[in-house]
């Protein structure tokens, strides 16, 4: 454990984190154990897609196929809830270490019964867990009804949006419901910005459509097209114009449909035949995933590569660059041993409060993270005019700022990076001593108190 974050520095039981060792689960900022997982919509499923036997499936509510006909074989076509999800066989397994992980802390130290008493992954089928998006501090509570193969969490279009997620490739989390109840504490929520983000400070138990995102009131719930609409798109219609011609999920909530049925046009075979993870995911850096993005539009003939590419750079790349450099300028400093901030590092170059290192909130990874990558691409496509001269600018603020000496410009970033100086080592000399002082204090008290442990961790051991 390096520190803690929190405003109180409040830290959980040690049991908690030996529990967890055991089971060789990690532990989120909020106290809570997570899975990720990118987002997928599934509105229909057949029961052998999602591995479960049909009767298991009849014992969740799922009584009629899409016809209205019995459910009585796994090839029927299954309408799927709106607040149930299926899960990667990875976070299956995943959950089921943190059920076990829970039901030794309620008896090992609540003293109570076992709750989940799992004993293979199919037990998971039918329990709540809470899943939630970052950025956000609302969990919606889902159900677990199956497995995928495929490495997505697959949920209905509203559970989606009731996060706030468009299914753009987004990733976000699902917990067991009784470990959030259980473990989270806002005593635990860092105090920098965004600490409280991402974290399940409501809980919201029943999705209404009328209180989402609005943009999923686009999507349409037609099984097919009438060949007006088709007609249509010969003359670049506005696609506002035909919503006459084809029912939305917003046109149905507006008849007083509670919860719309969203329908299908093409039958699979099986759902999970294609993909079974993102090239995204494959990918570790961000210059491949570029690579990957662009040579797909180079195939693609309805894509204008240069336009495509030009909005990319101006409306992703350029925003988050500059936007990076200004932080950067305007960062405060953190002490890292007791979290104090300073508008301007001291002069002393350690804390004033504890004695402690000061150091960046604002990392040089952070500002360079899409400059290279967006040259290269400049480069590679021979980019002219206004956007190539921005991207020069901002290329040369990025060197003023991490680098001294002139005739070195012409290096790459990441070397110019590797050889960044301080102007003077003074904070680094002071950094070093404050650390000795720290750690021979640490090493006397050690002495004089001696290696006591705790008499309920001995009885808990």
């Amino acid at each position: 454990v390096k520190g803690l974050t929190s405003g109180s520095k409040s830290p959980e039981i040690i049991e908690k984190g030996i529990l967890r060792g055991k089971y060789d689960l990690y532990v989120f900022k909020d106290g809570t154990i997570r899975f990720d997982a990118v987002n997928a919509v599934l509105t229909q499923f057949k029961p052998k897609e999602i591995g479960v036997g049909v009767s298991k499936l009849r014992e969740l509510g799922y009584t009629k196929d899409v016809r209205g006909e019995e459910l009585v074989s796994e090839e029927q076509i299954v309408e799927m809830k709106v607040q149930d999800v299926v899960i990667p066989r990875a976070a299956a397994e995943y959950l089921l270490r943190v059920s076990k992980y829970i039901d030794e802390l309620l008896v090992k130290v609540y003293g109570l019964e076992p709750f989940y008493n799992l004993k293979g992954e199919e037990d998971l089928i039918g329990n709540l867990v809470l899943t939630i998006s970052p950025h956000t501090f609302v969990a919606n509570v889902a159900r677990i009804i199956g497995f995928t193969d495929a490495d997505v969490l697959y949920a209905h279009p509203f559970l989606h949006a009731a996060k706030r997620r468009n299914v753009d490739g987004d990733e976000d989390s699902i917990m067991l419901a009784l470990d959030a109840l259980l473990n989270f504490s806002r005593e635990f929520l860092p105090s920098t910005p965004g600490g409280r983000e991402d974290a399940p400070l409501l809980m919201v138990t029943r999705v209404d459509p009328n209180y989402i995102d609005d943009e999923v009131y686009n999507m349409e719930v037609v099984e097919e097209f009438p060949p007006e609409f088709y007609e249509a798109t010969y003359r670049f219609e506005d696609p506002v114009k035909l919503k006459e011609l084809v029912n939305t999920v917003e046109s149905e909530l507006a008849r007083g449909l509670k919860y719309p049925s969203i329908g299908y046009t093409i039958p699979t075979s099986h759902a999970y035949k294609g993909p079974l993870q993102t090239t995204y995911r494959k990918l570790n850096k961000m210059s491949q995933k570029l690579e990957a993005h662009f040579s797909l539009e180079e195939k693609i003939r309805a894509v204008d590569k240069m336009d495509a590419l030009s909005r990319a750079i101006s409306s992703h790349f350029l925003r988050d660059i500059v936007g990076n450099l200004r932080k950067f300028g305007q960062q405060t400093f953190r002490c890292t041993k007791c979290n104090a901030k300073y508008r301007r590092p001291p002069i002393s170059g350690k804390c004033l409060i504890c004695g402690g290192p000061i150091q960046l909130t604002v990392h040089k990874g952070t500002v360079l993270k899409y400059l290279e990558p967006t040259l290269d691409l400049v480069r590679k496509y021979r980019i002219r005019g206004y956007l190539s001269q921005r991207i020069k600018v901002l290329e040369e603020e990025a060197r003023s700022l991490f680098k001294e000496a002139e005739e070195e410009l012409g290096n790459t970033l990441e070397s110019m990076l590797e050889t960044f100086t301080p102007t003077s080592n003074r904070g680094e000399a002071i950094e070093e001593e404050v650390e000795a002082e720290i750690g021979e204090e640490s090493e006397g008290s050690e002495g004089r108190e001696g290696k006591v442990i705790p008499k309920r961790l001995v009885d808990f051991l």
